[in-house]
């Protein structure tokens, strides 16, 4: 059983109250992302766990243990953080087994973890390397091997993957959710990548202003927000009103002014020589701003003065001042709680 669970947990530093009354529960063999903006207090909920700061109140529960009393080293937990902090006196196979010797476990049978841990993260072959002659990336995978090899209760990472390149990002990520995959290990995986958040996970925690906002599947939180400030965050600025004269026309709404969104990506666009076949669904608007983002470009179009809605699509024949006609398809529309 490999368990952890935060009840109304209250971290204070002296009198600003960083997060509060944050209750979550992860269950065994799952991995979890706590997303969020910087600052959002993310790292210091791992340090609370790990031991290394005291709450101001609630419950820490570790396979069903409160360890709220408990030093660090006593806890269950491994932290691993954005820097490696390998020892450089030490090749690769000692910094691994390095915990398991603290532990005083057996050389045989310790060199029996070492030896798995380097085949699953990739490391077979390096056991003699010292830190130095690592890349960034290799120094990386010895500290998540570091904290896997101890087999703890819960795997904490903070931002692991933030100091390394794009490619390696990328790679190191795949390692992760491979490694995880494979080892079972409960892991609370802290970023402000959104992407990471949604491709690692089993379900993702986004905590805003303190507490968490939303948690539910990568999914979940893409396309069904709890609310207008969880889709900006996740880049929908797509927030309107049924009332909006514009969406009376997009999908002849009979609701009580609701709040809706849609995904930019989800927003139909046609040019104003293919005017669509059903106007009674669609309105018209103006291109105003087009920003090219790689795979897509983001368009801005004016359906009133005050009203835009951001399309995304890929290659598109649009130019600025452009009069298109857009539809939002009704099965692709998610109104807020």
């Amino acid at each position: 059983m490999r368990q952890l669970e935060l009840r109304n947990l209250t971290i204070r530093y002296g009198e600003t109250t960083i997060i509060r009354d944050l209750s979550l529960s992860i269950k065994n063999g799952e991995i979890v992302s706590l997303l969020g903006p910087s600052g959002a207090g993310k790292t210091t909920i791992l340090k609370t766990i790990a031991g290394l700061l005291q709450p101001a109140g609630g419950q820490i529960f570790i396979n069903s243990i409160s360890v709220n009393h408990l030093p660090a080293e006593k806890r269950d937990a491994v932290l691993i953080f954005q820097k490696p902090l390998l020892f450089p006196f030490l090749n690769v196979a000692q910094n691994i087994g390095f915990g398991l010797k603290m532990q005083k476990m057996a050389r045989r049978e310790a060199e029996r973890k070492i030896d798995r841990i380097l085949e699953i993260t990739e490391l077979a072959g390096l056991n003699s390397r010292k830190i130095h002659q690592l890349s960034g990336g290799q120094q990386q995978r010895v500290a998540l091997a570091r904290g896997l090899v101890l087999e703890p209760a819960i795997l904490l990472l903070d931002e692991p993957l933030s100091n390394l390149d794009a490619e390696l990002r990328l790679q190191m990520r795949e390692l992760i959710y491979t490694v995880q995959r494979q080892t079972e290990t409960t892991m609370l995986f802290v970023t402000h990548d959104q992407s990471e958040a949604l491709a690692i996970s089993d379900r993702v925690c986004l905590l805003l202003d303190g507490g968490l906002r939303q948690t539910g599947s990568p999914e979940e939180l893409f396309y069904s927000p709890a609310d207008p400030e969880v889709a900006r965050f996740f880049g929908c600025d797509n927030i309107f009103s049924s009332s909006d004269s514009f969406t009376q026309q997009a999908g002849n709404f009979h609701t009580d002014q609701k709040l809706f969104t849609i995904r930019p990506e989800d927003v139909e666009i046609f040019s104003d020589q293919k005017e669509p076949t059903s106007p009674r669904h669609a309105f018209e608007g103006t291109v105003t701003g087009m920003i090219f983002e790689g795979r897509l470009t983001r368009l801005t179009v004016s359906v009133t003065e005050k009203e835009h809605v951001t399309v995304l699509c890929r290659r598109p024949a649009f130019h600025i001042g452009q009069t298109v006609w857009l539809r939002m398809p009704k099965d692709r529309i998610h109104f807020f709680p």
